[in-house]
């Protein structure tokens, strides 16, 4: 129950935060700066990306855990993107589906990269 609770329950709670977030019709914009929502979509989801990469790591499926990482945010980012579609004053935007899933990767990537270089040092500290 440890392990759940200090891996899977931030994943959960964030994935709610999003959730909540997306029930809210969007306010007006008050300061109009170019792309700042694909902007927001990108960090977002590159946040729920790291905390599933995070959860999964500790996991017996830690051999993918950079794939089921990415498979598993990008499936929650379609499902938010379809929840907008019924939320008043929002809509299912493609566009914040790439946002979202390119924050995913970027971060993957970081966090693959992060991993190697790690191996590296440890390699040529041994």
């Amino acid at each position: 129950m440890k392990h759940f609770t200090r891996y899977w329950v931030p994943v959960i709670l964030y994935a709610g935060l999003i959730f909540t977030i997306s029930s809210f019709p969007l306010p007006p914009p008050k300061v109009e700066i170019p792309f700042i929502d694909k902007f927001i979509h990108l960090v977002e989801y590159g946040i729920l990306g790291f905390l599933f990469h995070r959860a999964l790591r500790v996991s017996r499926l830690a051999k993918q855990v950079f794939i089921l990482a990415i498979i598993f945010s990008i499936l929650y980012a379609l499902s938010d993107e379809i929840h907008q579609y019924f939320v008043p004053g929002r809509e299912f935007d493609l566009w914040d589906l790439a946002a979202d899933s390119l924050g995913i990767v970027f971060v993957a990537l970081y966090l693959k990269r992060k991993q190697g270089l790690a191996r590296k040092k440890k390699v040529i500290n041994s």
